[in-house]
Parts: C-alpha cells; sequence; structure tokens
C-alpha cells in the first residue's frame, strides 16, 4: 500500500523583529521592604521659649570630645535647665562650671 505524503510545510520567514512589548516598570522589592525611620524632633517648652533639644547629648558629648580626646567616658549625663538657656553635662560622674552648652544654636 503506498504511503500517504504528508505535504511539505514551507520554512517560515523572517521578515521583520517581533515586536518588543514594553514592559510596565515595576517597583524595586528591595525599595518596597526597607522602611524609612521617621524623623523625631523634641522641644521643651517654657513660657513663650521653645528649645529644640532633639540631638542636645550628641551636642554636648562633642563639645567634651573637642577638649578631651584622650580620656575614657564611661557615663555621660545631660542635664536641660530651659530656665537658664543651657545643658549642662556630667563625664564620669564629675561636673565642671565649663560643661554647658547653649540649647539654642
Amino acid at each position: 500500500m503506498p504511503r500517504k505524503q504528508l505535504p511539505k510545510e514551507e520554512p517560515k520567514k523572517l521578515t521583520a523583529a517581533p515586536e518588543k512589548k514594553k514592559l510596565a516598570m515595576k517597583p524595586d522589592r528591595k525599595a518596597l521592604e526597607t522602611k524609612s525611620e521617621p524623623v523625631l524632633t523634641t522641644f521643651v517648652q517654657v513660657g513663650d521659649a521653645e528649645y529644640d533639644i532633639t540631638g542636645i547629648t550628641e551636642r554636648a558629648f562633642k563639645a567634651y570630645r573637642f577638649h578631651h580626646r584622650r580620656k575614657h567616658v564611661t557615663e555621660f549625663k545631660v542635664y536641660i535647665k530651659p530656665e537658664e538657656g543651657v545643658a549642662y553635662y556630667t563625664v564620669n560622674g564629675e561636673g565642671s562650671d565649663d560643661f554647658k552648652i547653649p540649647l539654642s544654636e
């Protein structure tokens, strides 16, 4: 019995490059997973005066380190006196008349 011949398929001709679909930009997953921290601010209000004391401890420690670079610090305390407009600090339990910074910059 003779075999039936299947019709030959003609090879497809490539005329032009297929059209590329533009993909919508997806947000970066890492950017979505990392949450930004809120800005924290602390104010002290006394009478009509208002003092931003957000970084007062860092400012006081930097002021101390400016003059005392080599001394080892184990304890650093800040005492805010808004009625005087200054913050006093003690280092390792010791204070000084020079250990103060103004509340307003």
